[in-house]
């Protein structure tokens, strides 16, 4: 969380940020919210701005079966059910988690005192709750497909040299607080497996020089980014090395299939598809 207080809220935004509205045609609500909208688009990290003049008692976070209506910052009011992730203050629910905020607390144009969560939520926990409540929510868009769990630092940075830029800061305060601990991923370094899956013979030097540029790391084994949540085996990594070569120039072979009789069997595309046909599947 940051506690962020500014002496006045500005009238006008620098270029950059008066570019992402005219870019985007996104709708300008005021000063915490715009900032937080931008911080989103520019690094994928979704954030939320309470008005902390109505932050009269201590906030929880806790993710609980639900049975009452909530109002959001929308204007709109839903009923939630079943377990959700969300931050109450007096027993009764200001925010939820990962996906909009509450009207009791939202910001508006005369707010100067912000306290603003970076938060990480776990794709399962926000996965279908835009559809269950009909809400539109680019913070669940992004939650859902899995946000980077080492950027909510950063962001937090980002934002206050955001802020800084427009306005005049009074006072800045920031807690930490650690809920998810995500373990390091690492996948075996095995050139051979990838160069099978691709038919190439790419070197070590040149494999490990292709995925350092992508921001992997490489020693014994190979350090997947905390930012890539769709790499998981050596089919996922032989897809990022054919994308660096160029699908283009890795040389197509002839494909060979080893029939019941254990002789190889040389096919053109229609023979391709009639053995498919044999073995049960359908082209559509």
């Amino acid at each position: 969380f940051l506690n962020i207080v500014v002496d006045e809220t500005p009238s006008k935004y620098k270029d950059y940020l008066e570019s992402y509205f005219k870019k985007t045609g996104q709708g300008k609500n005021n000063f915490f919210a715009d900032v937080t909208n931008y911080l989103s688009y520019e690094m994928g990290q979704p954030s939320h701005c309470f008005d902390s003049t109505k932050i009269t008692n201590r906030v929880t976070f806790e993710k609980k079966a639900c049975d009452e209506k909530f109002n959001t910052l929308l204007g709109t009011k839903i009923n939630l059910s079943e377990k959700n992730c969300i931050f109450s203050m007096n027993k009764k629910i200001i925010s939820l988690g990962g996906i909009l905020g509450g009207a009791d607390t939202a910001c508006s144009d005369s707010t100067k005192s912000a306290i603003v969560e970076f938060a990480c939520f776990r794709p399962e926990d926000i996965l279908g709750k835009t559809v269950k409540y009909n809400i539109n929510s680019d913070a669940a868009y992004k939650f859902e497909r899995g946000v980077d769990a080492s950027l909510q630092e950063k962001a937090l940075r980002r934002f206050i040299q955001i802020v800084c830029d427009h306005a005049n800061i009074v006072s800045i305060k920031a807690q930490f607080n650690e809920y998810i601990c995500e373990n390091k991923r690492e996948l075996r370094l095995d050139v051979d497996k990838v160069n099978k899956i691709l038919g190439t013979s790419i070197q070590k030097n040149q494999f490990i020089e292709f995925l350092s540029s992508l921001g992997f790391t490489v020693n014994k084994n190979i350090e997947i980014p905390s930012f890539r949540k769709d790499i998981e085996n050596n089919n996922d990594l032989a897809e990022e090395i054919a994308r660096l070569i160029g699908y283009n120039k890795i040389q197509s072979k002839e494909l060979q299939i080893i029939n019941k009789n254990k002789k190889e069997t040389k096919l053109d595309i229609y023979g391709i598809k009639e053995k498919f046909t044999e073995f049960g599947f359908s082209e559509v």
